[in-house]
């Protein structure tokens, strides 16, 4: 199609399943980063996360205003329309968000965890962690609360920032909040993690979570399609969400997890395996050489 009938290929189907694809390309390189960030020190880590966010910013200078299709000589809908869309759903938008996680989990096991055997801290030669959540700093212990509360002070008091820098907000741009709600959330000693995040319907909600990300448009256009949407169905969307997320979970994501696990456990190798292997030889060689 040609000016506003263009469509994107990443949402034409479910809008919310595009980043599927972009974790598969994180998913062959994940063993061969986690490998370099696991001989990384704390403060790396640090800087690696914070230089990430700083780096968001360059994601608001090419795409606000299509600013990168302009630089390079853009100006049919197509071609813009490419450009977006290799910011907002390729993999180049999001690996540095990606690398941060696997730094935030170093600090995390660095922190927060201890040699199972010895009682000191993780070593490379460390056969099994556990965790040691009282040597963890005093912001990481609060990193929930921490993490909610600048995520609150953004909504309160930087909504009129959202949509002018909104390429800065989309592609990381709440690195800071994520990376304190999820390691605050793995030391365990948050307030709202003790109290909240552990309870049962918390627990049932968050194994579902994604899968009700995935399939909101889809449950709410067919309640569209076959009811109209009215009062009724917008009552109705979110039980009936929960409901179809949790048989989703039930008969397709929890068998295909026991059956990776078992060809793990069996040895079988597939496809992704040996693509795995490979990248990892590589990576071997590479460092090797230097």
């Amino acid at each position: 199609g040609h000016g506003a009938d263009i469509s994107c290929a990443a949402w034409s189907f479910n809008g919310e399943a595009w980043f599927l694809s972009v974790l598969v390309l994180y998913w062959l390189i994940l063993r061969p980063l986690a490998a370099f960030f696991r001989q990384q020190s704390r403060p790396f880590c640090l800087m690696y996360i914070s230089a990430s966010w700083v780096f968001c910013i360059v994601f608001h200078l090419a795409g606000h205003y299509n600013g990168l299709a302009g630089t390079i000589g853009c100006r049919s809908d197509v071609c813009i329309n490419c450009v977006m869309v290799a910011l907002r759903a390729g993999p180049f938008g999001y690996f540095h968000v990606f690398t941060s996680g696997i730094a935030a989990a170093r600090i995390f096991v660095l922190s927060a965890m201890c040699d199972a055997e010895t009682g000191g801290p993780p070593a490379a030669d460390s056969r099994k962690l556990m965790l040691a959540s009282s040597n963890a700093p005093c912001a990481l212990r609060y990193g929930c609360c921490i993490g909610y509360a600048i995520y609150v002070a953004v909504v309160l008091f930087a909504t009129d920032l959202i949509d002018p820098y909104y390429y800065f907000f989309h592609n990381g741009g709440l690195l800071p909040v994520m990376f304190f709600l999820v390691v605050g959330a793995a030391v365990g000693e948050d307030p709202l993690a003790v109290w909240l995040f552990r309870s049962k319907p918390m627990l049932v909600l968050g194994r579902i979570s994604y899968l009700q990300y995935l399939m909101q448009h889809i449950v709410r256009n067919q309640l569209a399609s076959s009811f109209g949407w009215n009062q009724s169905t917008k009552i109705a969307f979110v039980p009936v969400l929960i409901v179809f997320s949790y048989l989703c979970h039930r008969f397709v994501e929890r068998p295909a997890t026991e059956y990776q696990r078992r060809r793990q456990e069996s040895g079988v190798k597939g496809c992704d395996d040996r693509c795995i292997e490979r990248l990892e030889s590589m990576w071997d060689r590479c460092c090797s050489r230097e």
